[in-house]
């Protein structure tokens, strides 16, 4: 199986080809955290290996804000006017910025990965961009006598939906971080997992690392 996967990732996404075999290899040993085949697949095949490199390849193309299609409900507007005292003139700017808000709240997980990935992917941890791994968003192993998977899950703030289960076979448990506490606004990177060595993760470079990536986009 791992044969196949080798071979379909030197022809179809060279660059990723070690990242990608370092997924391939977790998967086989975790199944069940792995992405459904397509009708008339199956897990390990050919094409199942090629879907989840075209999965992984464009998770990492840039993203940028993208502002909700959906018609606003009006019945917003008249709240925030005859509960909350806006006056009417305001409403459509403020319809507007909330639409903004929304897309820019939907980007930051995405940016937060990237942030991550751009930092400890050096380290021997890739990135499982595309959601080639359920339940997983950063995967490494250890170089110690006895291999131990590390499978790491970010959030974006304490309040976000996590994955209910925590752990995986042979004894592997998902190690979960977020960055935000929602009700004082204070940063978590303090409390990052360890053993990523000579990485410094902070609030300040992320928001560097956030600042350059969305102006590189409109650029």
């Amino acid at each position: 199986m791992q044969e196949v996967a080798k071979s379909v990732f030197e022809k179809t996404a060279p660059e990723f080809a070690n990242k990608l075999m370092v997924i391939v290899e977790f998967l086989i040993e975790n199944p069940e955290l792995a992405p459904r085949p397509a009708t008339g697949d199956s897990f390990g095949s050919a094409t199942y290996w090629e879907r989840l490199a075209g999965k992984f390849v464009r998770g990492r193309n840039p993203r940028a804000p993208l502002e909700p299609s959906t018609v606003p409900d009006t019945m917003v507007s008249l709240i925030l006017q005859e509960y909350f005292g806006l006056e009417a003139s305001t409403l459509p700017r403020v319809v507007k910025e909330h639409s903004l808000s929304m897309a820019a709240e939907n980007i930051v997980g995405d940016l937060l990965e990237r942030y991550i990935a751009s930092k400890v992917e050096a380290f021997d941890w890739v990135w499982c961009s595309g959601e080639v791994v359920k339940k997983v968003d950063f995967l490494t192993v250890t170089k110690s006598k006895v291999k131990q998977w590390i499978p790491l899950q970010i959030k974006n703030r304490d309040n976000s939906e996590n994955s209910s289960s925590s752990s995986v076979r042979d004894g592997t448990e998902i190690v979960k971080w977020f960055r935000t506490f929602s009700r004082t606004g204070e940063t978590n990177w303090g409390a990052f997992p360890g053993g990523i060595e000579n990485v410094s993760l902070s609030e300040q470079d992320f928001d560097e690392f956030a600042r350059k990536y969305l102006r590189d986009l409109r650029t």
